[in-house]
């Protein structure tokens, strides 16, 4: 079971040996197995990375980030045609309805709307946590009435100040893009790895977008950042960069707990059953298949 994320920043030589990341840095050396890593963040600029190694980490679907010179990310390395009946999930894909992908949006703006409504209820915003209940129940088919952007104007001024505008640069936005392009790549490789065609949205059709369908997906789970970049925000005051401290903190919220069906999961387990969901959903022609992440706390998940 996967259940590493790793963030390399500082330069060396990332390598293969005996099926394991070898990590070379100065006099030192690291080795993890590959199968345990599900995320790699590649920070630093001075990194050298050879082609076995990403053959390797290809074949054992571990997601690879690129950073820019901003130390954001800004490319992905993920599996290729891994999936035992590519052709049978393409085919599902292209032949699905727009009838049924409108159905399919509405319930993922439902339960994105949901969650965003729990995070203002537990950090006391009672009043707006009602209004986002109310507009969660008034999604239509496809979301027609646009609840998912009215939502979100209550939402966030409700967390962060009625201030606050989503497009400014300020620290609090620059943990919001990192944290999003983490959980973002996480859902990419999950359906990659169930042989989706990640280009091919419900929702989200850019020509010029490669994650389409990670964009449809990752609505449900963009509150669990919010909610953690607010008590960053809450805790200390936060500064305009993005510290080393802050990315290792939004990095871990991959191994976040939520709910999927009634049970506890890490974030990558949820996301894998979320994935793996959208099969019977289109086969049966039925949004209620999809399992949907519903959050539960802001904690690290438990074994015990």
């Amino acid at each position: 079971m996967t259940w590493r994320s790793i963030i390399i920043s500082k330069g060396g030589k990332l390598s293969l040996r005996h099926n394991q990341l070898l990590i070379q840095q100065d006099e030192a050396e690291y080795t993890v197995p590959l199968e345990d890593i599900a995320v790699m963040v590649v920070e630093s600029r001075e990194v050298v990375i050879t082609l076995p190694l990403l053959s390797a980490m290809a074949a054992h679907g571990v997601s690879l980030l690129a950073c820019d010179e901003y130390h954001l990310p800004c490319g992905q390395w993920l599996q290729f045609g891994q999936y035992h009946r590519q052709l049978k999930i393409l085919k599902l894909q292209i032949n699905s309805s727009e009838p049924l992908k409108k159905q399919l949006w509405q319930a993922i703006v439902c339960q994105k709307i949901r969650n965003q409504a729990f995070v203002a209820e537990a950090i006391g915003e009672s009043q707006a946590a009602g209004r986002l209940r109310v507009m969660a129940s008034s999604v239509r088919s496809g979301d027609k009435d646009n609840q998912e952007a009215q939502a979100a104007a209550v939402y966030f001024r409700a967390i962060f100040g009625k201030g606050f505008v989503r497009q400014a640069e300020n620290g609090i936005n620059a943990r919001l893009n990192y944290g999003y392009s983490i959980v973002r790549s996480a859902v990419a490789r999950a359906l990659a790895a169930h042989g989706w065609q990640p280009a091919l949205g419900l929702f989200h059709r850019n020509e010029l977008n490669p994650f389409n369908l990670a964009d449809d997906f990752i609505e449900p789970l963009r509150p669990l950042v919010d909610w953690l970049v607010w008590q960053l925000f809450t805790e200390a005051a936060i500064t305009p960069e993005l510290t080393p401290l802050a990315k290792q903190q939004l990095t871990r919220l991959l191994h976040y707990q939520i709910t999927v069906s009634e049970q506890k999961y890490t974030v990558l387990a949820g996301i894998d059953r979320m994935a793996a969901s959208l099969q019977p959903a289109l086969a049966s022609k039925n949004n209620k298949l999809l399992n949907l992440p519903q959050l539960s706390a802001l904690k690290e998940q438990s074994y015990e």
